[in-house]
């Protein structure tokens, strides 16, 4: 059986990040403007927001379904649900509540659409949470989220090599890690779910930063504390080191850029009378470039 998220920790994280989180530079914000775009979201409509964090989905989704539509936010992490309340209480179509994405408390066929912002790759078990926003969607409802994609490394430093670097001194029964990638890819999830017509694309955004310490604050202010913390103390620290020496070198060289990928997709549940074939793959499929 393969390991499992460490659905505690993963929590117990986010509350800790959450006064951070998204603040050093908008970084998740943009992303989530870029998905609610491509789920072209209507007025009047009923949206759940899965795992909504501090809203860079929610907030371009309750803009998008208007004051006579509805976006009820949810999330494991109430430090996250209470920033979101405080940025954004007055907003009245937005709805929080702590939530386990696993088991969600609504009646069958609740909600025009379901999204989701970078989550589905670490929850516990993806097969559960899409099977129940398959379940909470009505019929010819739209499905759509986004996980880490492909970046763009700046050509003067090989940012992955060094942490892969760490991964491989890193004893896995030492620091367990606390995300566990998906067994299979959620597209193939989401049509095994009774999803149809799943689609892809990829979206790729730059950031700047001041200096070496702004790249820190901001790796820090999200999900991969939970790396750098699965090193261990001197690894981590170590880890650091290196990282400021590299980031030093290209800010010495005129600036520190970074570019970051997304993989969006987006699927519906069959309307009523329509079927899907036992054991279908993703129809549909295509990639899109900005």
């Amino acid at each position: 059986m393969r390991p499992v998220t460490d659905t505690a920790a993963v929590l117990r994280l986010f509350d800790e990040l959450a006064g951070e989180y998204d603040q050093h530079i908008p970084f998740f914000a943009p992303f989530g403007r870029d998905l609610v775009a491509w789920c072209d979201l209507r007025p009047g409509q009923r949206v759940l927001d899965i795992a909504a964090g501090r809203g860079a989905v929610t907030v371009p989704a309750a803009q998008a379904v208007g004051p006579r539509g509805a976006v009820l936010a949810i999330d494991g992490s109430p430090n996250m649900l209470r920033a979101l309340a405080r940025d954004f209480g007055d907003v009245p179509q937005i709805e929080t509540r702590e939530m386990d994405a696993h088991h969600l408390a609504f009646p069958d066929a609740s909600f025009a659409a379901v999204t989701c912002g970078f989550t589905f790759h670490i929850v516990n078990d993806p097969q559960q949470v899409i099977a129940e926003a398959h379940r909470v969607l009505r019929p010819g409802g739209l499905l759509a989220f986004s996980t880490p994609g492909p970046g763009k490394p700046d050509s003067r430093w090989d940012f992955d090599e060094l942490v892969r670097d760490f991964r491989e001194r890193a004893s896995p029964e030492r620091t367990p890690r606390i995300f566990t990638p998906p067994p299979r890819t959620l597209p193939e999830i989401c049509a095994d779910a009774g999803f149809t017509a799943v689609e892809e694309r990829s979206v790729q955004r730059s950031f700047d930063f001041r200096d070496p310490q702004h790249y820190w604050d901001h790796m820090m202010s999200h999900g991969y504390r939970g790396y750098v913390y699965s090193l261990g103390p001197t690894l981590a620290g170590e880890f650091r080191t290196r990282l400021f020496a590299a980031l030093e070198q290209l800010q010495a060289d005129g600036c520190i850029t970074a570019s970051f990928g997304a993989a969006f997709a987006r699927a519906r549940k069959p309307g009523v009378g329509q079927t899907q074939p036992p054991n279908c793959q993703p129809g549909g499929k295509r990639v899109e470039r900005p």
